[in-house]
């Protein structure tokens, strides 16, 4: 079409909007590889894209999105599409554009529209993947005083890519990407290593678990 401000995996290719009087069209590198993950996920976790499985699956897709521009280093940064003239998302601020960074925190969604929030609740996941790279201290929404070392975005990714196509299925859930996670670091890393307990201190973050503790 004209005008078509919005990109998409179909189930069997990805389309791309010529944009208009304020975006280009829709091809930058982040949004190219988002929607590249959505094809990704559709043949290993086949997340549901609705409420909580539909907002790991927009976030696992901005994962890889900023995972790729950072590998290629075009216009590295935490914000998704700001290359065609202004960002959707920020994944090291998701409460800048709407979105939560806390888990049933300030800005949930607990709507029926946009899936059930599939575009504003993918904010958790993309703020746990920004802290678990970069790292970050504070407190988040419900209270918890948390303090992350972050991993630098590589690991981080092959923490994120295992998870999602060895541990979860398709009504996987916040919960089960906190456990899949965490025993994917356990399998490249070892247990009790460094990145589990950056893995296990960043859900804490945002909200999903409990913080590290070497005695449970």
């Amino acid at each position: 079409s004209t005008n078509y401000v919005n990109a998409f995996w179909d189930g069997t290719r990805m389309t791309y909007g010529d944009g208009n009087a304020t975006y280009k069209p829709l091809t930058s590198m982040d949004i190219a590889a988002h929607e590249v993950t959505h094809g990704l996920t559709s043949k290993t976790a086949n997340l549901v894209y609705s409420y909580e499985s539909g907002a790991m699956k927009e976030g696992f897709s901005d994962i890889f999105g900023t995972a790729i521009e950072f590998y290629n280093g075009v216009n590295a940064d935490w914000l998704i599409g700001e290359d065609i003239g202004a960002a959707f998302r920020s994944m090291s601020n998701p409460n800048a554009y709407n979105q939560p960074d806390t888990y049933l925190g300030t800005l949930w969604y607990t709507g029926t529209g946009d899936n059930g929030g599939v575009h504003y609740n993918s904010g958790v996941l993309n703020y746990w993947f920004y802290l678990l790279s970069v790292g970050g201290s504070g407190t988040n929404d419900i209270g918890d005083a948390y303090n992350v070392t972050g991993l630098g975005i590589d690991k981080a990714a092959d923490i994120a890519y295992r998870n999602l196509t060895v541990y979860l299925s398709s009504s996987s859930n916040y919960a089960d990407a906190r456990a899949g996670s965490i025993q994917s670091a356990v399998d490249l890393y070892g247990a009790g290593s460094v990145e589990v307990i950056a893995v296990t201190d960043a859900w804490y973050a945002v909200g999903v678990g409990a913080a590290y503790n070497p005695n449970s």
